[in-house]
């Protein structure tokens, strides 16, 4: 529990299962993997050699085949499953099977669906994965901080690579904080608001592609949802900025592409979690997407985004995270 975030977790499980120069298999940041998972920027790329494995840029979804022909042909120390923008469902024991064909670690990044595992409305990486890492302030709705799940016979790789490699002291107050989370992610309430979570990003989903934004791989299985605006004129940097001058919060996030020379664009990624806990459900998700495409239809000073604004503030404020 003393990792201080997702990217502290997954440096974690790198100094215990690998060495500087070793291959790792991860997704490719222009489809949707995290800084964590090879960006040159990154101590990941930096200190290890990491080969991307992608989506099919027609469906958006994961190609196995094409993850199963990089693995034997690159003969990876590790292989890592996860995403910062992936709307689908991981199939954790085609991992497994993949890394046992060539003796790989499968490590679990879950930062995003560690919360809908934990409300069970996703599926559980811990049998598959030799090391899990994740947030505990995403859906799990904790303090801000990470933490890494293993097996007995590595529980001792793990502590020495938290500390005292990666880290110093812990951080008991966050600790704390976490076992409250944990404590209330063991409620039979927990498991509804996952699940509502779950189905409030269905209906956001739905009525975005009713409002003409297209939603990469139609649809989701989870609390994330991303969508391509290009029909609308904008890349998701223009699309996030229209949508901050009228108060709705989301961000940008690669798309793989069949057509753009790069073979990626820039979508948006949105989530229904923090809605999702302030009591929002499926019809308020139709007026969130009504205001978001009214939105991207404004330059960031037209005089309507002022209005746009107020509209969302009156959602919002219909919903107080901390009623009275």
């Amino acid at each position: 529990m003393q990792p201080h975030s997702g990217s502290s977790a997954v440096l974690a499980a790198y100094a215990a299962l690998l060495r500087p120069g070793d291959t790792v298999l991860a997704m490719a940041l222009a489809h949707g993997g995290h800084l964590t998972h090879g960006s040159p920027a990154n101590f990941s790329g930096r200190w290890f050699d990491f080969i991307g494995y992608g989506v099919d840029p027609h469906t958006g979804l994961i190609d196995y085949g094409q993850l199963h022909d990089l693995a034997r042909a690159h003969r990876p120390k590790a292989i890592v499953c996860g995403s910062i923008s992936y709307p689908r469902h991981l199939d954790y024991a085609a991992f497994r099977e993949i890394a046992d064909d060539i003796g790989a670690y499968l490590i679990a990044d879950a930062a995003h669906p560690i919360g809908l595992v934990a409300g069970k409305a996703a599926p559980n990486p811990v049998p598959y994965a030799d090391v899990v890492c994740a947030t505990t302030h995403k859906v799990l709705r904790g303090p801000r901080g990470g933490m890494v799940l293993c097996g007995a016979e590595l529980a001792e790789r793990v502590d020495r690579a938290v500390f005292p490699f990666t880290q110093g002291g812990a951080q008991m107050h966050t600790i704390a904080a976490k076992a409250v989370a944990f404590g209330e992610a063991a409620q039979p309430a927990f498991t509804a608001y996952a699940h509502r979570v779950v189905a409030n990003a269905h209906a956001l989903a739905d009525a975005l592609a009713a409002e003409g934004v297209p939603v990469t791989t139609g649809g989701t299985d989870t609390h994330l949802i991303t969508a391509d605006p290009a029909a609308l004129g904008l890349d998701g940097r223009a699309a996030r900025a229209r949508c901050a001058a009228a108060g709705i919060v989301l961000d940008s996030c690669a798309l793989a592409s069949a057509t753009e020379p790069g073979g990626c664009v820039k979508g948006i990624r949105l989530g229904t979690a923090a809605v999702t806990t302030q009591g929002m459900g499926e019809r308020e998700m139709a007026r969130i997407a009504k205001l978001l495409v009214a939105a991207l239809g404004e330059d960031e000073s037209a005089p309507r985004i002022r209005g746009l604004r107020a509209e969302v503030r009156q959602l919002a404020a219909s919903f107080p995270p901390y009623p009275a």
